[in-house]
């Protein structure tokens, strides 16, 4: 299985890997309890697929596609941010531009989207930091990528 996220890889239960354990992160992020984060596509992760996908007004077939990645917030067009980079306020670019829709999608920033990261940025992952139990610095390092359902490896 190609485990790059920006290939919005077909999940359904029975399959396991690396997609399947940031797929657990980002439904546990939004709210759904998918069980244990263990890459195991699981019973339990596909009630909380299931779930998610009854609140986004998807198809409830348990099984993850193009349409379910991005209500999840992936951009299945494209790649991944590379290494994780280390933002802080000042920092610019399409690294910003996916943490702040990262963050505007679990509801932590409300600002526009302009690859800028700002006051307005800084605290929205403040907030963030504080909900997910981490070192509330405003800094964006590889634990708050994680957080976010980032794959860092």
């Amino acid at each position: 299985m190609n485990n790059n996220i920006s290939q919005c890889p077909l999940l359904k239960q029975g399959s396991s890997g690396a997609s399947v354990k940031i797929l657990q992160q980002r439904l546990a992020a939004a709210g759904f309890a998918p069980g244990s984060i263990d890459g195991i596509f699981g019973p339990m992760t596909r009630v909380a697929v299931v779930a998610f996908q009854k609140s986004e007004g998807l198809v409830q077939d348990g099984i993850v596609g193009r349409m379910t990645w991005t209500a999840l917030g992936v951009n299945c067009n494209t790649p991944p941010v590379n290494n994780c980079p280390t933002l802080a306020q000042g920092s610019t670019g399409p690294a910003v531009t996916r943490l702040q829709g990262l963050l505007k999608t679990r509801g932590f920033y409300e600002g526009n989207i302009d690859g800028i990261f700002g006051p307005i940025t800084r605290t929205a992952v403040i907030n963030f930091q504080n909900t997910s139990k981490l070192l509330r610095d405003g800094i964006v390092g590889i634990q708050t990528w994680t957080a976010l359902g980032v794959n860092c490896a």
